[in-house]
């Protein structure tokens, strides 16, 4: 049972850090769903967030199971912002067999970065702050 918990927990706080706490609060379209179920024989739970706003974009999905021959999880999840996009996926299982694990991630970032001084102006002295 305690496996079950510590596997719910990882993929609990996992999310907030494949996409940022703060990106979520601020969304302007997000989507939720989830599904659990339990039995004598074991217990799963499925769960798919997403959502998109000023410049951003992410999506997150988790599948959790336990049941007599051990627990299994698998994840992935994607963001995307101004500067680059990043995509990972993390899976594993234990049972009376053994265990395995692994994950696989890969990112891209922008090639061009404007740099803007204190006042919000660009190089050539557009003012960035206008539309804010």
């Amino acid at each position: 049972m305690r496996s079950i918990i510590r596997l719910v927990a990882a993929g609990a706080v996992s999310l907030p850090i494949l996409v940022g706490a703060a990106g979520l609060a601020s969304a302007d379209v997000e989507y939720e769903q989830s599904y659990s179920a339990a039995t004598a024989q074991g217990a799963v739970t499925h769960s798919v967030e997403s959502g998109a706003g000023h410049g951003y974009a992410y999506f997150h999905e988790q599948f959790l199971g336990a049941g007599p021959q051990g627990a299994g999880y698998y994840q992935q999840g994607s963001f995307s912002h101004p500067h680059g996009a990043h995509y990972g996926q993390q899976w594993g299982f234990s049972g009376p067999e053994g265990a395995f694990s692994g994950s696989v991630g890969s990112s891209a970032e922008a090639d061009h970065h404007e740099s803007h001084d204190q006042e919000g102006h660009d190089q050539e002295g557009h003012d960035h702050h206008a539309d804010d």
